[in-house]
């Protein structure tokens, strides 16, 4: 399995010399880099290969195992597209517990089986909804019930400590909608002193809006933080959303992404919404618990192909797909429920298959949110050539990139007077900064890089700039001759 000793984490931010015995006029794009002042102090990994031949081009620290934040979901893009393939579709199944009488009343629960679908959205549920009155069904009488045994029941990783309720803290569960999120839009009142107008999108009787949110003259004057918590209710059944704070008369409207604290009642809830909207009248509660084996199968809904969802996760760094591959590469490799455990365990072996040797580093989490994680620029080099060779899968795996300058998380980066030619995973955490990925050189090869930065004296965004400006430089490398290596410990 791929483990370290804890002790990594002691030097996490230790000095490791980054720019220590160079010239004064670097002479390469990675002396150069390594050169820069906002990565003195910092714990610096990189690694750049050809792709065709697999010649190493530059290196810096290559087995160094480093936290690598987002791009850890590399590492889980591999692995799913190894193990389901780019068309595969998650399944969710739908179940009756009761009779059907000739007008179409189910005299029961209409049961929905959790299989961990990353892509279930409101307009998923929407056309699901529609397939169930499709199916004959006018009326539920029993309410919805929610079959998430599926997943093991911790919704946060241990290692995330508090979380928030920032849409990038997103619990998971076998059956979630909308990335267990949703949207608050905040806009001034009429006048100062006025109530803010606040919004919730999608509309659901799960969320509860509590606000107290006022309108203030301007910026500046007496404006208070705007703040917007989330608390389930007493009964546990729903959540409140309370708005606090003032908004600046005459600013626009602001939308500000949150997630749910009970994600399977919430998407429960958007299912009964989109039920009732195709006439489906829906009485009775939602409910959680074991799908009785009573219950028929009435309809599987199946999801987008795994392709589309990767491009979600990688373009925009959406860590809530990330978890729930990672559980379900857990539950369909070690047996239901799936864990972190289990799932961290399959990618392990994922590793070992492309040939990773053993306690190379450690793998924690799927999105790379943990500080635990570790990993090295060599191994993640590995992966990705490994991915991009396969003939089943390796378009789509470059697929799911964000463009430089164009596209995802490279949108506004890297496109200052043009694109650069890359296709790379982002990755940020305090004081951890990588990119991962493909790049285009002006002798026309491609080079496999990456580039992992822990510490350092500089800002996160003035590091960000630097490892950008070197892959830009990479770009317009020509003939790569003989290119120098500055080798670290």
């Amino acid at each position: 399995m791929l483990r370290t000793s804890k002790a990594v984490l002691a030097g996490f931010f230790a000095f490791a010399g980054a720019g220590a015995g160079l010239c004064a006029e670097p002479a390469n794009p990675l002396a150069k880099l390594l050169a820069d002042p906002a990565l003195r102090g910092a714990s610096v990994g990189i690694v750049v290969e050809d792709l065709a031949s697999g010649e190493r081009r530059f290196a810096h620290a290559p087995d160094r195992a480093l936290v690598p934040a987002s791009n850890q979901k590399l590492l889980v893009t591999a692995a799913s597209l190894a193990e389901f393939g780019p068309a595969h579709r998650f399944e969710t199944p739908v179940r009756a517990d009761g009779p059907i009488d000739c007008k179409g009343v189910l005299e029961g629960t209409l049961w929905v089986v959790g299989r961990g679908d990353p892509s279930l959205i409101s307009e998923s549920l929407w056309k699901l909804a529609e397939k169930i009155r499709l199916a004959g069904i006018t009326r539920i009488r029993g309410g919805i019930g929610v079959d998430a045994s599926y997943f093991d029941g911790i919704r946060f990783h241990p290692d995330w400590g508090r979380v928030s309720s920032r849409a990038y803290h997103a619990p998971t569960s076998a059956f979630a909608a909308n990335y267990s999120s949703f949207r608050v839009e905040v806009a001034p009142g009429r006048a100062p002193g006025a109530p803010a107008r606040v919004w919730i999108a999608p509309e659901t009787g799960h969320l509860r809006l509590d606000s107290s949110a006022v309108t203030s003259r301007g910026p500046g004057g007496h404006a208070r933080p705007l703040r917007i918590d989330i608390e389930q209710l007493p009964d546990g059944t729903r959540e409140r959303v309370r708005v606090r704070g003032t908004v600046p008369g005459g600013d626009t409207p602001r939308s500000f992404w949150r997630a749910v604290t009970l994600p399977e009642r919430y998407a429960a809830s958007l299912l009964r919404t989109q039920l009732e909207a195709h006439g489906i009248q829906v009485d009775g509660p939602i409910r959680l618990g074991a799908v009785p084996s009573s219950a028929r199968e009435l309809l599987v809904w199946k999801s987008d192909p795994l392709s589309r969802i990767l491009q979600q996760q990688n373009k925009w760094s959406n860590n809530f797909i990330s978890e729930q591959l990672t559980k379900v590469l857990g539950a369909e490799t070690a047996g239901p429920p799936g864990s972190w455990e289990k799932g961290t365990r399959a990618l392990d072996v994922y590793l070992a298959s492309i040939g990773v040797p053993p306690r190379a580093g450690y793998i924690a989490d799927g999105s790379g949110l943990s500080l635990h994680n570790q990993i090295s620029p060599a191994v993640v080099v590995r992966v990705l050539r490994e991915a991009l060779r396969r003939f089943d899968s390796g378009p789509e795996f470059l697929a799911s990139l964000p463009l430089g300058g164009l596209d995802g998380t490279l949108r506004d980066r890297m496109g200052e007077e043009k694109p650069t030619p890359v296709r790379a995973k982002t990755g940020s955490l305090r004081r951890v900064t990588s990119l991962s990925g493909v790049v285009s050189t002006a002798s026309g090869e491609r080079w496999l890089f990456s580039a992992l930065v822990n510490g350092g004296r500089g800002s996160d965004i003035a590091v960000q700039r630097a490892v950008d400006r070197f892959v830009a430089e990479l770009a317009t490398t020509g003939a790569p001759g003989e290119a120098a290596a500055a080798a670290g410990p």
